[in-house]
């Protein structure tokens, strides 16, 4: 019984010639990129220890004892009220207010420094306002009222209190309301 060999290639020889240094050639290049390699992980690696030396520290905390914990804790109580101040939408919330041209009141007066209710529309009040007014009539009162429930800005307008004046030649309605808003 005789072995026959399968050859695939035909004429599989040693490379010679122009292959010879085509292989040459590439084998010269890839040792040149694994070396740049090497050089750059290197490189990598000595500029992450030194950003790894500069990157800040947490500083130690010091305890405060329960008194100044709780003089820090009023500051910032008061640091945090004078920013919501500061963060109202005052004009917004002043022309929402204005009445329009075919109901009759006045605006006696506003308080911005309300605060929303524990209760008052979930936790997405933003704010309490209180609006001092008078009307020529009950209907131009409750006219305001209904006006300012429709305003986006408010999640509830109410009237706290009203009484009819009658030392003033009109009579007119003077009357309180209460409104919760979000921004």
């Amino acid at each position: 019984m005789a072995l026959t060999q399968l050859n695939f290639v035909r004429g599989a020889q040693a490379p010679r010639g122009w292959r010879l240094a085509l292989l040459a050639g590439g084998l010269l290049a890839l040792g040149a990129a694994g070396v740049d390699w090497v050089v750059q992980a290197r490189h990598a690696g000595a500029l992450e220890a030194q950003l790894a030396l500069v990157q800040p520290r947490e500083a130690p905390r010091a305890r405060l004892s329960e008194a100044d914990q709780r003089a820090q804790d009023r500051q910032l109580a008061i640091i945090g009220d004078a920013v919501r101040q500061l963060n109202l939408p005052v004009t917004r919330l002043v022309k929402t207010v204005q009445a329009p041209a075919d109901i009759h009141v006045a605006l006696l007066g506003m308080d911005l420094n309300s605060k929303p209710e524990a209760g008052a529309q979930g936790s997405n009040a933003a704010g309490g306002l209180k609006i001092a007014a008078e009307a020529e009539t009950a209907g131009d009162m409750m006219n305001y009222v209904a006006y300012l429930n429709e305003q986006a800005l408010f999640t509830s307008v109410y009237l706290v209190k009203h009484e009819l004046n009658g030392a003033a030649p009109n009579r007119p309605y003077r009357f309180q309301l209460e409104a919760q808003w979000q921004d």
